[in-house]
């Protein structure tokens, strides 16, 4: 094969793997994209869910609210773990937090809330299968709890209400997050990895050939 029929093929594979990359890409936004429209699941307001009763103010009769309609799940106590998980959660005004006990001996106690905020909770300590939920209808702002047991141990939360409903990404970037959270299927990673290394190979064969050139018996004889 000589030099410049290979460049050719080279070249070409680079290219054919670059396109392979781009469309793994482009579905792995479009999974995100509707994991993202699919929501969470919807809750009916101040009333009570699960074992517990929730205790949230109403906004004003007729506002239609932007997190109205979402659910956002934090875990008390997974695994025997003295933590909330996760520790810090972003809704938008309307949105409901709802805790679920995955072991006992742990409360939810709200301990600082924004000013004129209506959340006081201080559930009982408890374990499975109790569940709290509270719709955070009140004022933008950071709201603060503790699990009273475990409060040493670090065992604290917050929930963060604000306009998006995201973690501020700092610097004007959006904050970071893990594929899977996104939606991105796990294959979709062995795409761009295999784009990486055919690029890589192609680019490596090239260099060899270009720096030591070809074989005499690789090509046809009077062959231009």
């Amino acid at each position: 094969m000589k030099r410049r029929d290979f460049l050719k093929i080279a070249t070409g594979s680079a290219g054919g793997a670059a396109a392979i990359g781009a469309a793994g890409a482009r579905s792995s936004s479009t999974s995100a994209a509707v994991q993202e429209g699919e929501g969470n699941n919807t809750t009916s307001g101040n009333g009570t869910t699960g074992n517990a009763t929730t205790d949230g103010s109403g906004s004003g009769e007729g506002e239609e609210l932007p997190g109205a309609g979402t659910t956002k799940t934090v875990e008390v106590g997974p695994n025997g773990q003295n933590v909330f998980d996760p520790e810090t959660v972003y809704v938008q005004r309307g949105a409901t937090v709802e805790w679920v006990w995955r072991s006992p001996g742990h409360n939810v106690h709200a301990t600082d809330v924004p000013e004129d905020a209506d959340w006081d909770v201080q559930t009982e300590i408890t374990g499975p299968e109790f569940t709290y939920s509270y719709t955070f209808d009140g004022p933008l702002g950071e709201y603060h709890y503790v699990c009273d047991p475990h409060e040493a141990l670090g065992m604290v939360g917050n929930v963060v209400v604000n306009e998006s409903g995201q973690a501020p990404g700092g610097e004007g970037g959006e904050a970071e997050l893990h594929p899977e959270e996104m939606g991105v299927p796990f294959q979709a990673h062995f795409v761009g990895i295999a784009t990486i290394l055919m690029m890589i190979v192609s680019l490596v064969y090239a260099f060899f050939v270009l720096k030591y050139g070809e074989s005499q018996n690789a090509s046809a004889p009077n062959k231009e």
